[in-house]
């Protein structure tokens, strides 16, 4: 089980960047429609919670857990941004899956890896 959740936090931004590729390639003539809108969406939100991971480790507040110094704030920190996070990925999922049929694959992997990434990461702290 460990390997399939390896390799799906390996994938995830190789499916998010084929997603956006595949999304700016045109096919024919398309037209922005309700489906190419949610698709974007997905990405988007997708892509920023990726973006965010990052940046929001670096900046977690500190703690001392053989003191028990800051530990409160630092679980309530987690607890706030793993949820939040998990919130914009289930969205996205859900907007991939009714956006367009080529992208749902890719969607639905890039969310799976970056919730997975998030929540070992967020345990491991």
């Amino acid at each position: 089980m460990n390997v399939v959740a390896i390799i799906l936090v390996i994938f995830a931004p190789v499916a998010l960047i084929y997603g956006w590729v595949c999304f700016f390639t045109p096919v024919g003539e398309e037209r922005f429609g309700w489906r190419k809108g949610a698709t974007l969406l997905s990405l988007v939100l997708a892509s920023v919670v990726i973006v965010l991971w990052p940046v929001l480790m670096v900046s977690m507040p500190g703690a001392d857990w053989r003191s028990g110094a800051g530990v409160a704030e630092q679980t309530q920190w987690i607890s706030f941004w793993v949820r939040t996070v998990f919130r914009a990925l289930l969205a996205a999922l859900i907007l991939g899956l009714i956006g367009r049929p080529r992208l749902i694959f890719p969607i639905v992997v890039g969310c799976i890896g970056t919730g997975l990434l998030w929540l070992f990461t967020a345990l491991m702290e």
